[in-house]
């Protein structure tokens, strides 16, 4: 084969694609002008899973799936640029796992904004400051992330999307692994790493810190010192890598929320997340899980986190297939909130295809 032939014909087809692009996005732009002038949002999740699924199905190879959607990810973020910038906050600084995921869901054309607190994320969406906001909410190793749920409790954003990021950890050293006497790392990257710390870093100590990148800065300063971090925060440090994928979990994934304000519409494959609260007597839990299956309704999480009432009272987190406007759900919904004290509804998002 001619190599400079090959390679003409790759500059025709960049050259097809560049101008097929800039009119993908002239388009775009103008569905920008109808929203605004509609009064319609400019992130559509359900819109955004219609077109994921439908490349994902006509993609022959040899171009990989992960690869083609995350093209097709920075493509969209372009366009929403184009239609109407958007901001997104996130638990940060830069360089966390959050920051990471609000990246590879949102791409590089939206304002990314870091919040120092869970709360702080809910606080920027709900005031306007951000369209957006991406927080966890569970973790394959570590369980659910406890300030996620009591920041839906108490707000009143809405979930419209999900996104699922696999979990690297890495350790950063200046120092070899025999010579570190120090660990920092946020709570949930040290109790993902358990068992790695236990077997090659027995003597050393370990430090909780408030965030991945906060662990970064304290292990620059030390000798014998190291952090657990993901791969992002190499971007943000010049401390070797001197472990890579330290995850005691070979599957180790963290489940984020997207939360704003408005309501999706069905997308044909839903999720709807709810929690509830249950006047103390003798197998309320059972009577009022019941409707879900009187309606054939799946159930995919159930999670309890204790009211700040101090009298032991629970309130239970669940996530259900469907969306709130099918018939069955809207149906064991009503049914349910005759047993609650409280009954609020998070809102229905189309279920995560990555």
């Amino acid at each position: 084969m001619d190599i400079e032939k090959l390679r003409a014909g790759i500059d025709a087809i960049d050259q097809d694609i560049v101008r097929m692009l800039n009119e993908r996005c002239r388009l775009a732009k103008e569905i920008g002008e109808w929203k605004m002038k509609n009064n319609q949002p400019i992130y559509v999740p359900e819109r955004e899973r219609a077109l994921l699924e439908r490349l994902a199905s006509l993609n022959d190879g040899p171009l990989d799936r992960d690869s083609l959607l995350a093209i097709y990810r920075e493509i969209m973020s372009a366009s929403i640029k184009l239609e109407r910038p958007l901001s997104v906050a996130f638990l940060g600084p830069e360089g966390t796992f959050s920051h990471q995921a609000a990246l590879e869901k949102f791409g590089r054309g939206v304002l990314l904004q870091p919040a120092a607190a869970i709360a702080d994320v809910f606080g920027a969406v709900e005031t306007g400051r951000a369209d957006y906001g991406m927080v966890p909410v569970e973790n394959t190793t570590e369980g659910v992330v406890n300030p996620t749920l009591d920041s839906l409790t108490s707000s009143s954003v809405r979930i419209v999307a999900e996104f699922n990021l696999p979990i690297h950890q890495l350790l950063y050293s200046a120092s070899p692994l025999p010579e570190i006497r120090c660990v920092y790392s946020h709570p949930q990257p040290l109790g993902q790493c358990r068992e790695y710390l236990q077997a090659n870093l027995r003597n050393a100590t370990f430090i909780e810190v408030t965030s991945t990148v906060r662990a970064i800065e304290l292990a620059e300063r030390e000798t014998e010192a190291a952090a657990i971090a993901g791969r992002l925060a190499a971007d943000h440090t010049d401390l070797p890598i001197v472990a890579e994928n330290i995850e005691d979990n070979a599957r180790n994934i963290t489940r984020f929320l997207v939360i704003g304000k408005h309501e999706n519409q069905p997308s044909g494959d839903d999720k709807t997340s709810l929690c509830f609260s249950l006047h103390d007597r003798a197998g309320a839990l059972y009577d009022a899980l019941r409707p879900f299956r009187n309606h054939n309704i799946s159930m995919t999480m159930i999670e309890s986190r204790p009211l700040k009432s101090g009298h032991w009272e629970y309130c239970f987190f669940v996530d259900i297939l469907g969306h709130c406007q099918d018939p069955n759900i809207a149906a064991a919904c009503a049914e349910l909130k005759e047993d609650c004290s409280f009954f609020k509804l998070f809102g229905s998002y189309p279920r995560v295809i990555n």
